[in-house]
């Protein structure tokens, strides 16, 4: 198997390879790659195009050597950063383990640990406020999360009532600015 990695890693950077050479390549089973794209944190792929004409899709998936360099080597450096309102809105991929969240799946610090837990099955999708309504191995983990939580809809508290007052004033002193105006029905 050392033998085939070594060829296939001689292959030029454009080379497409199947799923089982990538596979065999990266050390991961299909499964794990499959389940690595189904996470967000997976190679780039593409499937063969319809060549018989007849509007069937060949659904064979391929891989180009370069991004699946391209993935080993950034899979460390993705994750998922709770920094507005609508990326509290987004599934993220959580680690459970013995009914308990661990993490997020970035927490795990290395590509290894990540696509040994996608391997295991260990991985759930819930936004941050459903991750944070579960119980957590760790208290301290769980509660930078919560700090982050807080914060963000904190402001959006902030902001929605600054814009609520601007339009009681607005209201109250009949200055309501076109660009504020509500939208004429028609």
């Amino acid at each position: 198997m050392d033998e085939v990695r070594v060829r296939l890693a001689q292959r030029p950077p454009d080379t497409a390879f199947t799923a089982s050479e990538a596979a065999i390549y990266t050390g991961r089973s299909t499964r794990t790659l499959k389940r690595a794209i189904d996470a967000g944190v997976g190679p780039k792929r593409e499937k063969n195009p319809d060549i018989s004409g007849l509007g069937a899709t060949n659904r064979h998936t391929r891989y180009r050597k370069a991004d699946l360099d391209a993935w080993r080597e950034s899979l460390v450096a993705f994750a998922t950063e709770f920094r507005s309102f609508s990326d509290l809105a987004l599934d993220a991929p959580w680690v459970m383990e013995d009914s308990r969240l661990v993490g997020h799946l970035m927490d795990l610090g290395s590509a290894e640990a990540v696509l040994d837990t996608l391997d295991a099955d260990a991985v759930v999708f819930l936004r941050l406020d459903e991750a944070l309504l579960r119980a957590w191995s760790s208290v301290d983990l769980r509660r930078g999360y919560q700090e982050v939580f807080e914060a963000i809809c904190g402001e959006i508290v902030q902001t929605t009532a600054a814009a609520l007052q601007r339009d009681i004033m607005e209201h109250d002193t009949g200055e309501v600015s076109e660009k504020n105006a509500p939208p004429v029905r028609p």
